[in-house]
């Protein structure tokens, strides 16, 4: 089965139930997400090898990935570098938002996930959707 690829404004006008795999661990942002996406079927960790794991038997329609997370809870870079070495996931046909303020960061996940936008967290911003 061929995914859809969206763009950002597509996704605001989507009426069907999304499955939206979101990488995260600040409170105030899993608390935005969950508010702005919490109609949908929405996956939240803060792990970068849950993610992963996630990646490897799901198949979701938008993914949300930050770089920096916790202590021993990897980062976004592992997540990228997944999606990289696995061309045939499914996943990599999915939009893919970085939404790290860590520029340096962000341009090592975009060299691996090179169909991915980069939009750095402002709840503004998120309103496109």
């Amino acid at each position: 089965m061929i995914s859809t690829v969206w763009n950002v404004t597509n996704i605001k006008k989507m009426s069907r139930l999304m499955k939206i795999l979101v990488l995260e661990d600040d409170g105030y942002r899993v608390k935005f997400f969950i508010e702005k996406f919490g109609q949908h079927d929405i996956t939240i960790t803060e792990s970068s090898f849950d993610a992963i794991t996630y990646l490897e038997n799901e198949e979701f329609d938008l993914i949300f990935l930050d770089h920096d997370l916790g202590e021993d809870n990897g980062d976004g870079f592992e997540v990228a570098s997944y999606l990289f070495d696995n061309p045939w996931n499914v996943n990599n046909r999915v939009e893919i938002i970085i939404h790290s303020w860590n520029e340096p960061a962000t341009k090592r996940m975009l060299s691996k996930i090179s169909q991915a936008v980069h939009m750095p967290f402002n709840v503004a911003d998120f309103s496109v959707f």
